[in-house]
Order: C-alpha cells, then structure tokens, then sequence
C-alpha cells in the first residue's frame, strides 16, 4: 500500500493511495485537498503506475513544488525517500499501513557520530535554579507562567503542545521547536508536535545516534553551539541546506522514564545558545513533562472508566442470564445464590424443569476469574441450554459434548469443575455427574452427610471422556447443598481457610432452616470467619430440599 503522509503547521494528513492519478491542491474539486493558503486551487498531480514508479506534476502553482528542496517544472520521478513540499506543506510517501505520524520526519543517522561542539549536562543539573539575571526577563516569567496554567487547565494533548511550542518560541531564539514521541523502549522516535518561526521551515529533523544516545540511554540534556563548524555535522546534506547554527535537546520524563523529547534549532548565525539557553529549555520541558504525565494518567482514568463501565454492563448481561425464578414442585424448595468477587466471574448455576417434568441444576466454577472467565461461563450455560429440549437428553452425552467443545475451542488450561444433576420428583430419584466439582454434601433427617464424590475429571481438560453417571434416592427430608469453592477456600486474617470441616458444622447448624434461609446463613457465616478480608474467589450455592 501507498501512503502519502502530508504535515501543514502542526496538523498532519494521511491518504491510502493505488494505482491512478490525482491531483492535489486547496480546491474541494481535487482528489486530495490540502487547506492551506501557500497550496495553489490546483496545485500538483500525482501518478502512480506501481510502488516503484511514482510521478509527481507541478500544474502551474504559484509557490511552487517541491522535491528534496529543489523546485519542480513538468513531471518528475519520485521516490519513498524524497521529501515533497506543495507550497509550504511537506508531504513524503510510505509503502507502510498509514500512522499517526509520519515517521521519516525524525530520522536517526550514523553519520553525525562524536561530535566536536557537543555539550552534555545531566538533567539533574540542566534543572539546577535559573540565574537571577535570566529571571530577570519578563517573557521568560510570563511564559512559565502560562506554561502552568496548562498543568490544570483541561484540554486535549495536541493542543497543549501546540501552545507550549508558541511559548517556548517567544523566549528562546528558535527557527524550528519540536516535540519528539518515544515509543517502543526508546526503539522509535516520532514526531509528536512542531512550530516554526516560517511556514516554509522544514519540518525533517535529523538526529545523530551519538545524540539520541545521550538522550535516551545517558539522559543527558545536550547543547550544541555551532553545528556549521563541526565538520561531521557539516557532512549532512540535509544540515547545509537547511543551515543550522545551533541545536538544544533535552529529555521528557514521565516516571523516571523518558517520554519524549523536546527539541529547538536556529539558523540565524548570530544566534549560539549556551548553557543558560539549555536551562531554560530544560525547565521548560520539565513542566511540560509533567503535563504529559496528566494527560497520561487522565486517558489511563479515562481508560479505566470506560472499562468499568463496560464490566457493569457485562455484569449486568451475566446476572440476566442466570435464572432468577425457580420451578415450584410439589414437596420440593430450592434456593440458588451466587455473589462475585468482582464483577463479572466465572461461576455458573441453573435450574429448568423440562418438558417431561424431569428438573435439570448445575453448578460450574471455570477456571481463572475476570472477562475470560465469564465469557467461558457463558459459553458453558449456553451449551447445556441449547440441549435441554433434545428428547433424548441425558447427563453423560451433554457433559461429554461440552467438554469437547471446550477443548477444541478454547485455550489450553481452559477448563470447569461441574456437578449437573437430574431430578425425577415423581420417582425421587436423583440422577448426577459429578466433573471434579467440590463434592456436594447431601444431608439425611437423622443428620447424616453423604458427599457426593467426583465420577471424573474437570470438563474441557483432558479427551478422555471417564465420567460416570450415579443414581440415589432422596428421602423425605434430606438436604442436598451444592457449592464452589469460593467458600471452602476463603481466608480470614490469619491465612486460615474456611475449609469443609467448618462448612459441614455450618450446614448442620442450619438444617432445619429453608434453603432461602440456608444460604443467607452460610454466608453469613464465610463473611463473619473473612471479617474485612476481601473475597478472593466467586461464591455460588445451590439448595435443594425434599420437603415431603
């Protein structure tokens, strides 16, 4: 893919180009319209016959076209290294997917290496206290000054480099003054933001990799006084075109790491800046430092805020999921409850009476917790539901159905621990799969507790299929609890779990209560045991009594 990057002021433009003609200029008419008063109506055309042949017309402009500084008449060559300009606007092509910023507008060289007029100072002391006599200067007072309006004033980051770079312009003698992004680790460096003392400056900055060292590596703030007499400066092309006299470039920290860079050069000759010039620019920068770090932390907040709200949604979607009613049989209550330890989890429960009057609860706990782990709760819940209605439903063929599905479609150590039991109240029997789910405690009138063991290993784990199919009978009176081990599991203060000794004593403490009552006061009992502790895990709890 084509792109040509076009910059004008401190707005950049991007188009995704193929093969074809097109012309440029400010007239709404052209193909790609630039808005800027040194751009003729009809300013410039572009041919494109494939990636490596490029033509570039000027069509009469009356400031001109440009390649690489040199002004165009008729069509010429171009190519993805050459720097165009329409007028006062710069523009270069990319063979890249278009970005934010075009990236050759910074490029780092090789060829500028130990350079000879190159002050380094530490950012420690480029921040020592400004001289009295630099204080002195009116502009410099009343630009710090707006400069910290902008710390709490609102606004987008954009704009506030725009505005910083007009302040820093009214003190210091710059022709070009730049922010530079870092991303990547200090990999890339990108043009965030620049301003010019004229339209036709260029806006190509070139950085030796002795500077960008001392930059980023060393975090030193550098000086250079007079880049014209340093002769490997004086080798760049670019240098002697645009004929720079002094340079000053000093760190942006966020954090103690380097954010960004901020950047001044002239080319007046009777302009040399100095030390005092580096301190400026570096109390300069680290307030505007401080300001990308609010505007950082403000997206992260901002970030964040769109996250929960997101999360209260899907929370609310997880809740509307899960059964709220229950079905009323005859000499038979139940009770399900379920709270999270963060908004969304990865517990699961429900309870359907089917067409045949046979009753159908589970209970799941899905491996992990957050968003993943209920996306997968959901699946699960979904997949038993969509088998409900099948004549021929049976507990082994959906959990053996289910656990492939898991497997072949979710992650490697994606996995549920699940009890699904099937209840005839005609016959009482009691029909159930236990895959590696905490053994349910199923409590008889004289106080006796059976656990309900797992018939095999967690759904979605391994392709093994060994689950095993139990039958019992419920007897008039008896309790059957089923929970996840949010409960066992929880910690008080002392790192002590709650454990099932403690659960079991809990569960007979409560017996004779109805199974609304018994989980609100098992509950109670896991929340006074944690006290201020937070919960650590999802807490889901299914009661059923035969009450007849």
């Amino acid at each position: 893919m084509i792109v040509l990057f076009v910059l004008s002021a401190d707005k950049h433009k991007e188009w995704s180009l193929q093969r074809g003609a097109y012309t440029i200029g400010r007239s709404s008419e052209c193909d790609l319209v630039i808005e800027d008063e040194t751009v003729s109506r009809r300013h410039a055309q572009i041919d494109i016959v494939d990636e490596e042949t490029i033509s570039l017309t000027d069509l009469g402009s009356h400031n001109g076209t440009t390649v690489n500084g040199c002004r165009i008449s008729g069509q010429v060559q171009v190519t993805c290294k050459d720097i165009l300009a329409f007028g006062a606007v710069e523009a270069h092509f990319s063979m890249d997917e278009p970005c934010s910023v075009p990236e050759s507008l910074v490029t780092i060289t090789d060829s500028m290496d130990d350079l000879a007029n190159l002050t380094r100072l530490p950012i420690e002391e480029a921040l020592e206290p400004l001289s009295s006599k630099i204080l002195e200067d009116p502009r410099l007072f009343s630009s710090f000054s707006e400069l910290g309006k902008m710390l709490i004033l609102p606004g987008p980051e954009e704009e506030m480099f725009g505005k910083a770079l007009e302040l820093l312009k009214d003190i210091l003698p710059v022709q070009r003054v730049a922010i530079f992004s870092i991303r990547g680790h200090g990999k890339e460096i990108g043009l965030a933001a620049c301003c010019t003392a004229s339209r036709r400056e260029s806006r190509s900055f070139n950085l030796s990799r002795t500077i960008a060292d001392e930059l980023l590596t060393q975090k030193n703030a550098v000086l250079i006084s007079d880049i014209q007499h340093d002769r490997k400066f004086a080798e760049q092309k670019s240098i002697i075109e645009s004929k720079i006299r002094s340079a000053i470039a000093v760190p942006l920290f966020d954090e103690g790491e380097i954010a960004g860079i901020l950047y001044a050069d002239t080319t007046d000759p009777r302009q040399r800046y100095n030390e005092d010039c580096l301190r400026i620019a570096a109390t300069f920068g680290n307030i505007l430092a401080a300001k990308i770090a609010n505007c950082h932390l403000l997206r992260e907040r901002q970030a964040k805020e769109i996250l929960e709200a997101e999360l209260a949604v899907a929370s609310q979607i997880q809740k509307q999921l899960l059964p709220s009613e229950f079905p009323l049989i005859d000499g038979y209550s139940f009770r399900a409850f379920q709270i999270q330890c963060k908004q969304v989890g990865g517990d699961l429960y429900d309870i359907v009476k089917l067409d045949d009057a046979r009753i159908i609860f589970l209970v799941a706990d899905v491996s992990g917790k957050g968003m993943g782990a209920a996306l997968l709760a959901s699946n699960i819940l979904a997949s038993f539901r969509t088998m409900y209605s099948a004549r021929d439903f049976g507990l082994l063929d959906a959990v053996c159905r289910i656990s492939k599905q898991l497997l072949i479609f979710s992650r490697p150590g994606d996995f549920a621990t699940l009890f699904v039991g099937m209840l005839c109240p005609d016959t009482h029997s009691l029909s159930y799969v236990n895959a590696g789910h905490n053994p349910p405690l199923l409590m008889r009138e004289k106080g006796e507790i059976k656990y309900l063991e797992a018939s095999g290993i967690p759904i979605g784990l391994l392709d093994l299929g060994n689950w095993k199919e139990e039958t019992l009978e419920l007897r008039p009176d008896d309790y059957l609890f089923i929970y996840t081990d949010g409960i066992p599991e929880a910690f008080d203060s002392q790192g002590e779990q709650f454990g099932d000794e403690r659960l079991e004593k809990s569960i007979l403490k409560f017996r004779n209560q109805s199974p609304d009552e018994l989980t609100e006061s098992i509950m109670a009992e896991v929340k006074q045991f944690i006290g201020d502790i937070p919960r650590s895990d999802d807490i889901t709890m299914i009661a059923l009594h035969r009450e007849r």
